[in-house]
């Protein structure tokens, strides 16, 4: 098993997300110390970034970084779901 922090260094030309170049050390911890969801994209041709996953992830952790991302629509009803169950809290 090699070091988790082995391809830190590496850097991705363009971070569709942050729009500037990126190290991987950033991108493997950017959700709560997962990996970022485009991280198969990004990184792909830079190192063999699919067996590094499944090397140092368990298969519940890559299921949750791994997941498409909730569409802008999918956000707003969550969001307002939210604060309609904390003003009815507050009742």
């Amino acid at each position: 098993m090699s070091g988790i922090d082995q391809y830190d260094t590496v850097r991705h030309f363009w971070c569709p997300q942050l729009g500037q170049t990126i190290n991987f050390a950033y991108c493997r911890k950017v959700q709560g110390g997962l990996p970022c969801t485009r991280v198969l994209t990004c990184f792909a041709p830079h190192f063999d970034v699919a067996a590094f996953i499944d090397e140092h992830y368990t298969p519940q952790e890559r299921d949750s970084f791994l997941a498409p991302a909730q569409g802008r629509v999918e956000r707003v009803l969550d969001t307002l779901d939210r604060v309609r169950q904390g003003r009815e809290e507050e009742k």
